[in-house]
């Protein structure tokens, strides 16, 4: 194969995967995320390395 052909074979893998990602999933609600910035919110963290912390 040639570096031409590689390239379209990649690039046509790539957008059908996004297309098909859009196809499947729900568009994200914005106004359903979590703030960025929570100090002294009482907010516990989570989904990210910092929940793993113990919190005892």
């Amino acid at each position: 194969m040639t570096r031409r052909t590689t390239a379209a074979i990649g690039l046509i893998a790539l957008a059908a995967f996004i297309a098909w990602d859009l196809a499947a999933s729900a568009p994200p609600d914005i106004y359903d995320a979590p703030a960025l910035v929570a100090l002294g919110s009482g907010a516990s963290a989570s989904g990210a390395h910092c929940a793993a912390l113990p919190s005892d």
